[in-house]
């Protein structure tokens, strides 16, 4: 591997860190923006957030793409056994920066888990309070449809009808 090869891979890799770091930022805002229960700052930060993922889905495209050019086995999946086969100076590199990458989306993961369930949370909230306004507070008899969708399998009468 040639020292511009390293250089490349290193400067691919650093992007992808940044680019999670500012991801990471989104998400930690998301979570406030979730809490204060704002939508049209959580609409605002959504585009922001779109933006994101499509500047790290190519980001990661063109690395694993660079890395299979350079016969790494199975791409980005083979990174870390590729640097591990590398010189000391290489390795001390290349490592540091696929650590604190991989350290980041991590962490991204865990705040988007977080997210999810906040939101998951409030979806239940929201769905129990439109039952009571159809007078359906009974037993909950969800089933799901093919597209992950719950449904109420009765409704009894409408109670908000005035």
């Amino acid at each position: 591997m040639t020292h511009s090869s390293i250089t490349e891979l290193n400067t691919l890799l650093s992007k992808l860190e940044n680019l999670s770091k500012k991801m990471a930022d989104i998400l930690l805002e998301e979570q406030t923006l979730l809490n204060a229960s704002d939508a049209k700052k959580l609409i605002e930060l959504a585009k922001q957030k779109k933006q994101i993922v499509t500047l790290l889905e190519q980001s990661t495209r063109v690395t694993h793409k660079f890395l299979l050019a350079l016969n790494i086995k199975n791409g980005l999946y083979g990174l870390s056994e590729f640097i591990e086969q590398q010189p000391d100076d290489v390795k001390a590199v290349l490592q540091s920066t696929w650590l604190s990458t991989k350290k980041t989306i991590q962490h991204n993961k865990h705040i988007n888990d977080i997210n999810g369930s906040i939101i998951e949370l409030n979806r239940r909230f929201t769905q129990r309070s439109l039952d009571v306004l159809r007078g359906q507070i009974g037993p909950s008899n969800e089933t799901y449809g093919a597209n992950g969708q719950s449904h109420k399998s009765t409704i009894s009468r409408n109670i908000s009808i005035a």
